[in-house]
């Protein structure tokens, strides 16, 4: 299980999504850096793959604490 991604992990996935924020759609320049959302939570065995992960804003990454 990873517990924690890399910077290179990170940027990776931020390009997936074209450096934009997966619910709201605003880009990583017009929002600041964009977070990395696990759905399933790490504690509940959440693992940081694809399918398990949301880019955000910290906006819309707040909604979901």
């Amino acid at each position: 299980m990873v517990d924690k991604l890399t910077e290179k992990q990170k940027r990776i996935l931020k390009e997936l999504v074209d450096f934009k924020c997966q619910d709201c759609g605003k880009s990583e320049k017009e929002v600041g850096t964009l977070e990395i959302h696990r759905i399933i939570r790490g504690e509940d065995g959440g693992k940081y793959i694809p399918n398990n992960v949301k880019i955000l804003c910290k906006e819309c990454h707040d909604n979901y604490d």
